[in-house]
């Protein structure tokens, strides 16, 4: 919103926040006065109407255009539906599920969106993107029809834009306007509210007699029995995984193992790193709003504060701050709120001792060359920087130190049973890489998949 030109200004700008917050009338301050320069005398305004450009939200879709969607659902032989945090914003989850269960069509999420869609559904293909699965990716680029919800086709989803789902028809449900056809065009545009578009879509598919079907394995859906069978390979070829130790503490081990002490009964919140990517890859989500982190603007320091957030909201829920040592750095003092507030709020951090996500960039594409993003050597135990032992010591916060895979499972214990506050500093080696990497500007054929080699071309692609 841009700065106040005239005395009416003064009292349409501050009302702006209101109208964006979705606040009452009743909300806003009693009475604004605006200054009139030239008499030197203060006078009430009250503007009557206050608009923004692109802030005027459709809440209900046509009929017309969700029966044209109906049809070429009917049409298709390689459907994929892509969703985002619009179904977690619209609480469209139960609703995203049912229409899933109705056409029997698979679903990949962005990282916003992980959640909406219990991953541990048939189903799922987990989450798309830079580091999302290679069958997602594979599959939404491949499918002759993609339904398009809650989404922005943002890049770090489609890497090169004329590559991106080139093959099909793309339709976007979205309820803002400035969204459509912004990145990438479409064929039929949807303007609604998630919630409402896909209840509707439900209803409709009932009166034509498209009952929900529900299995535990994708062999119990017989729509496109061809398009789940390459979906399936492309599962068993392309699975995250990651190189294990025997003592060496592996990131990736370390979430996954927090995932199966608490069951996935948690909240997770992330900061923005390498950390970030491992935390949607490593542990698995079947809520929405399980997984809460900053993409985007990517906000790195988001972690903790929103797991103290969260921890307020579901005092009864295992909540845990998943960080890197640079990211949890930049709102540590945050710990001085969860300890003089009571907030048992917890965090594992995977300790590194560098700028992970910056490193891995500086090794594929900049020769290694270091851009301040050295901190210490995890190896040298007398040298770690910051102690974040006695750190948190200062703020009356317990804090352990693991070093050992041996060690891991009981210190997690020891956290999760803590009723306050609690940090473990998991030390782990800073050569991991977050794979697979699209890079940036490239498309889901250039994925690579495992060490420095591109994924080998594959049939079909």
């Amino acid at each position: 919103v841009c700065g106040p030109r005239a005395a009416e200004d003064l009292v349409r700008i501050p009302g702006t926040p209101w109208l964006l917050a979705g606040g009452l009338a009743t909300d806003r301050p009693a009475a604004f006065y605006a200054i009139d320069h030239r008499t030197k005398q203060a006078r009430p305004v009250f503007p009557t109407e206050v608009k923004l450009r692109g802030y005027d939200p459709v809440k209900k879709a046509d009929d017309l255009e969700l029966n044209e969607l109906i049809g070429l659902i009917g049409q298709a032989k390689k459907p994929m539906l892509y969703v985002g945090g619009g179904i977690i914003s619209g609480n469209a989850s139960e609703e995203l599920r049912e229409f899933a269960e109705r056409t029997q069509i698979p679903v990949a999420t962005t990282l916003m969106g992980i959640g909406c869609f219990p991953e541990t559904h048939p189903l799922s293909l987990k989450w798309l993107g830079m580091h999302g699965t290679v069958y997602a990716n594979n599959a939404v680029n491949e499918a002759d029809l993609l339904i398009a919800v809650g989404v922005r086709f943002d890049d770090r989803v489609t890497g090169k834009i004329t590559e991106f789902a080139k093959h099909g028809t793309i339709v976007h449900i979205d309820i803002d306007n400035s969204e459509i056809n912004k990145n990438k065009p479409v064929k039929l545009p949807i303007l609604s509210d998630t919630k409402y578009a896909l209840g509707r879509l439900n209803e409709m598919l009932e009166r034509i007699g498209k009952m929900r079907v529900q299995s535990e394995t994708l062999t119990g859906y017989s729509t496109y029995p061809s398009w789940y069978e390459e979906i399936h390979n492309w599962k068993e070829s392309y699975p995250f995984h990651y190189d294990d130790t025997d003592d060496a503490i592996q990131p990736q081990y370390a979430i996954e193992l927090l995932w199966k002490m608490t069951k996935g009964d948690a909240i997770i919140t992330t900061g923005v790193g390498q950390h970030q990517m491992w935390a949607g890859q490593f542990f698995h989500y079947d809520n929405p709003r399980s997984f809460i982190t900053s993409a985007g603007l990517g906000s790195m320091g988001f972690g903790y504060p929103a797991a103290i957030g969260a921890k307020v909201a579901c005092p009864d829920k295992q909540v845990v701050d998943i960080d890197g040592d640079g990211s949890f750095l930049m709102n540590v003092q945050e710990l001085a709120l969860a300890h003089i507030e009571g907030i048992a709020a917890k965090a594992m951090i995977l300790n590194n001792q560098w700028l992970g996500m910056v490193v891995q960039w500086e090794d594929r594409f900049y020769n290694s060359n270091r851009g301040h993003t050295f901190l210490g050597d995890p190896k040298d135990l007398q040298r770690i920087y910051p102690d974040y032992v006695k750190m948190c010591e200062g703020f009356g916060v317990p804090c352990e130190r693991v070093i050992h895979k041996k060690d891991l499972p009981a210190a997690i214990e020891r956290m999760l049973a803590s009723k306050e506050a609690y940090v473990l500093d998991v030390m782990v080696p800073y050569t991991e890489h977050v794979l697979p990497m699209i890079p940036s500007g490239a498309s889901y054929k250039d994925v690579i998949y495992k060490g420095y080699q591109k994924l080998e071309a594959r049939a079909g692609l």
